[in-house]
């Protein structure tokens, strides 16, 4: 919950929301938001005037939300669901959509498939969406700033600490998208614009990264690339998420280059951003590079993995899956589930059935299994459930 009175605070991100839904929002508007949170933004869609608000939240945070809703005399106006899109079942579509769960990168494989849904399910064919696009941003990051390098957790000194070799860390750290609060003097001047996005169609990988450069006046030497975007409210209102510009979760990427870039004064340093296209057309891995004269330095996420066979084979759409022996377990709870037995009772019978697993193994199992997937009754006995479930999980059973 801290997290969440944290962001409260943050009033140079709420203050610009707050000031575009209420210039976006009228009386005819139905408002969906998606990952409401403590329904900060349905709030204020209410207050603008909206006939319809439903506040979408996958998290028992919701809970939270419905109850300040209730405290400040919402609840005629805002519906609270608990649920994960494309889960979620509403009455009709929305008109227009609230959402600013972005990751550092702004649209990574989640958030676009997520928008993808919303648009296709959800929405009206002429639906406003806040924000209504965003722009994403790059500067070289100069390795003499002060900020410290991902490149060396250890330190130089210590590539060889406790008497071992960490080398082989090393490359891994050197191709993973760092998030970073990057300080503001960190960056050569000026950032460039690499792409400017709408979102009143969901972009595709094409739009998403681009390529800039700069001219440096004396011998500079450069440690990553920094990455950020804005986010366009409406045409009077933005939120900047540059280094400096804005406390709070966001913070931006740094795209290390190992080694470091150096550029004699009169070159150009050339970077280039870009996700690779999954196969739905979603953005996947991102990949970075940097020159400078004849030299240059790239990056891949995907080489940040230290994945077995095993893994990769478990994310491939040919891969023809067998159940791990959780799995399976997992799966014998799922279908034990029939609206006659208890938790307790499915919990049971699984420990009887399996060798080696008591039965509170066999409980927790059986909660981690159900959570977010069953049904609550209209009406449950509280004192029940306080009585029965173990302690790390009484809100979870429901």
């Amino acid at each position: 919950m801290n997290y969440y009175r944290e962001l409260l605070r943050q009033r140079e991100r709420i203050e610009p929301f707050r000031s575009a839904i209420h210039a976006v929002v009228g009386p005819e508007d139905r408002v969906l938001e998606v990952g409401t949170g403590v329904g900060t933004y349905s709030f204020f869609a209410a207050d603008a005037g909206a006939a319809r608000v439903w506040a979408v939240e996958g998290d028992p945070v919701v809970h939270v939300a419905e109850t300040i809703a209730k405290l400040n005399g919402y609840t005629d106006r805002i519906e609270f669901v608990r649920g994960w899109i494309p889960e979620v079942v509403l009455p009709e579509r929305a008109t227009t959509l609230i959402f600013e769960d972005f990751p550092p990168r702004l649209l990574d494989a989640r958030t676009h498939r997520l928008l993808t849904k919303l648009r296709d399910r959800y929405l009206t064919p002429d639906a406003r969406i806040l924000p209504s696009g965003a722009r994403l941003f790059a500067a070289p990051v100069k390795a003499d700033s002060g900020l410290a390098s991902p490149l060396l957790p250890l330190g130089e000194e210590d590539e060889s600490a406790y008497g071992l070799d960490w080398s082989p860390t090393r490359e891994y750290v050197a191709n993973t998208a760092h998030h970073l609060g990057i300080p503001p003097d960190a960056t050569c001047d000026p950032p460039a614009v690499m792409a400017t996005l709408a979102f009143d169609q969901v972009p595709s990988v094409e739009q998403i990264g681009g390529t800039a450069s700069w001219e440096v006046e004396q011998d500079t030497e450069i440690s990553g690339i920094a990455y950020w975007f804005d986010l366009l409210l409406t045409p009077d209102i933005r939120i900047s998420n540059a280094p400096g510009a804005l406390p709070g979760s966001w913070r931006q990427l740094f795209l290390p280059l190992d080694p470091f870039l150096r550029a004699s004064a009169g070159e150009s340093i050339e970077v280039g951003v870009r996700p690779e296209s999954l196969r739905d057309g979603a953005p996947g891995w991102l990949s970075w590079w940097a020159r400078a004269g004849e030299n240059e330095v790239r990056g891949h996420e995907f080489a940040s993995l230290p994945a077995s066979v095993a893994d990769l084979y478990a994310e491939s759409p040919d891969a023809i899956p067998r159940l791990s022996k959780r799995g399976r377990l997992e799966a014998r709870v799922l279908s034990s589930v029939d609206g006659v037995r208890s938790v307790s009772e499915i919990a049971r019978e699984l420990a009887e059935a399996t060798d080696g697993l008591t039965e509170m193994e066999a409980l927790g199992l059986a909660v981690r299994a159900l959570k977010s997937r069953i049904e609550a009754p209209d009406i449950i006995g509280m004192s029940t459930i306080a009585g029965n479930a173990p302690n790390d999980h009484r809100n979870n059973v429901t």
